[in-house]
């Protein structure tokens, strides 16, 4: 008769594992990193944008106190806001 000599091994947290865990929560992450980041900035934007339309008119310069261009490209990405 044969003999098995394979016992179960203890489990090992190993980096492996470790970077593993870690990719399956940075998605979740990311999403919530970008969603607090746009619930951040959102009012400055509309701010900037409700200003833009009051002086639209005939003004072809752009006033100094315009909103940041990633602030308006973060509220663009996150689809909430």
């Amino acid at each position: 008769m044969l003999e098995i000599d394979d016992q179960p091994q203890p489990f090992k947290v190993s980096p492996g594992f470790i970077a593993f865990v870690g990719l399956f929560f940075l998605p979740i992450v990311l999403a919530v990193a970008v969603y607090v980041g746009a619930w951040l900035v959102a009012d400055d934007v509309r701010a900037a944008e409700a200003r833009q339309e009051q002086t639209a008119g005939f003004n072809v310069e752009r006033e100094g106190g315009s909103v940041a261009g990633w602030k308006k490209a973060l509220v663009g990405i996150c689809p909430v806001h």
